[in-house]
């Protein structure tokens, strides 16, 4: 049986030999079809996707739209140039969507690292445009996953958009209802006003989910060096998310693995520090080849809950510093930490993602570099 493939409408002002072997790569496993297109002046590229979406599954847009165009024409025959970017497309088309002129349907942004960090990571107006982002430079397996995982998620939404419980493969009345509280009493709530809240507000954040690294943090595991982390996994299959985007966004609720875990210890996770709750572990499943994670260099507590945004590694959010973002965490949603030890030893890579320590721990972090200088 031939499989029918997910249809993309990709934008993008480069050159044609530096986007094609985009589009190649894209179609490498056979499971999207692309078709490029370059930009027009704003008024004719809405009615163009306002016609042409309807065929389409998503749509990828390149950020910088109004670059060089060699080879672009109007229709008089002469080149032009686009003064519009991604985002101010993105808007009319979401508007557009919530009208009902065309379908809902991921948009994603797609660029080089330089023009993201140096243009689109500081305009936290666009962020909620876009379903996801991605960068050209890394484009493999994992890329088209993501791009047909957010494609099934916008399927299941349109097909019944007051269902939050089957978006979520949870009864929704067990979460905090706040969540999705927007959507209860609009009649016809945009489809990707609800993507985007699941998608931004309980999968990507740590709350409600946790990811892999968090979960290890919070049974107190070196994933690394524990042979047995695959099997333990095994144990709190029962909580892990199941709804929309899980295929690519490997997720566990959080309050589901407390009480998985006492069911296997009779013992509150929150209340152990990592020895002990590897201890049970052990004790009580029989896999021995799970190795207890170090404190990282520079801090003492092993009462981990979260991880360090740069190492990767648990930390004690007592000890860890608060990132700020663009907005506070939700009532439902941790901070991200960073650790001493990246800051001190890995200033470049926290300056290249961007990290920037909230307002209320500067005064503890300054303390506590004078201890170590």
């Amino acid at each position: 049986m031939i499989m029918n493939k997910y249809k993309i409408f990709y934008i993008d002002d480069e050159k044609d030999s530096l986007i094609n072997p985009i589009k190649e790569k894209l179609e490498s496993k056979n499971i999207l079809e692309v078709t490029l297109n370059k930009p027009k002046n704003f008024e004719s590229e809405l009615d163009i996707l306002t016609q042409d979406l309807k065929n389409y599954d998503a749509l990828i847009l390149d950020l910088q739209l109004n670059g060089p165009q060699e080879d672009t024409f109007d229709e008089n025959g002469e080149k032009f140039k686009v003064r519009y970017q991604a985002p101010p497309l993105a808007q009319m088309l979401r508007t557009l969507a919530s009208e009902g002129s065309l379908p809902d349907m991921p948009i994603i942004l797609c660029s080089t690292e330089t023009k993201i960090k140096d243009s689109f990571s500081r305009d936290f107006t666009s962020h909620d445009l876009f379903d996801w982002t991605f960068l050209k430079d890394d484009i493999n397996e994992i890329t088209i996953k993501k791009i047909v995982s957010l494609i099934d998620g916008y399927r299941v939404i349109n097909s019944d958009k007051k269902n939050f419980s089957h978006f979520l493969n949870r009864d929704y009345k067990e979460l905090d209802e706040r969540i999705l509280s927007r959507f209860v009493c609009e009649d016809n709530p945009p489809p990707h006003e609800i993507a985007r809240t699941i998608f931004k507000d309980i999968i990507q954040p740590i709350g409600l989910l946790v990811n892999e690294v968090t979960l290890a943090a919070r049974l107190g595991i070196n994933i690394s060096e524990s042979k047995d982390w695959g099997k333990l996994c095994g144990y709190f299959s029962s909580g892990e998310y199941k709804g929309i985007f899980n295929d690519s966004w490997k997720r566990w609720w959080n309050d589901l693995v407390i009480d998985i875990f006492e069911g296997i210890t009779s013992e509150n996770l929150a209340s152990l520090d990592a020895v002990s709750r590897v201890t049970l572990l052990i004790e009580k499943t029989g896999l021995r080849e799970l190795v207890v994670a170090e404190p990282i260099k520079l801090f003492e507590s092993n009462n981990y809950w979260n991880v360090c945004e740069v190492t990767g590694m648990p930390l004690d959010p007592f000890e860890g510093f608060k990132i700020i973002g663009k907005e506070e965490p939700k009532p439902w949603q941790d901070y991200a930490y960073v650790s001493l030890f990246a800051i001190v030893e890995k200033p470049k890579i926290v300056d290249k993602m961007g990290i920037k320590i909230h307002p209320t721990e500067i005064d503890r972090l300054a303390i506590e570099r004078i201890k170590i200088d």
